[in-house]
């Protein structure tokens, strides 16, 4: 926080974000993000994001294909290579191998 304090007080004394990352010894991409006040320091965003990858639908076939699994002997059960292959397809799917062994 004494940064951020630091860079706008220099910045209103006429100084480059250069200079100020050049004494300060901090980055200027440090020095940019706070230059216009923007960004402060004390506050956090808040990232909140859908799963477009992992739709109901790609949850339900991964859901019954272990339930099969459960009623088929050792040998023949899926592994999360097969149900990631049968997800791309069958039902187009474009995530990636580990997201499919997450779900597992």
């Amino acid at each position: 926080m004494e940064i951020y304090k630091q860079i706008r007080k220099m910045r209103l004394q006429g100084m480059g974000q250069r200079q100020i990352a050049t004494s300060l010894q901090i980055s200027r991409n440090t020095v940019k993000k706070y230059w216009e006040g923007d960004s402060v320091p004390w506050e956090c965003k808040n990232y909140s994001w859908e799963a477009t990858i992992l739709t109901e639908n790609v949850v339900a076939f991964v859901r019954h294909c272990l339930e099969e699994d459960i009623r088929s002997p050792k040998k023949q059960r899926h592994t999360a290579k097969r149900i990631y292959d049968r997800l791309v397809d069958e039902l187009g799917f474009t995530g990636g191998e580990t997201t499919v062994r997450c779900l597992e």
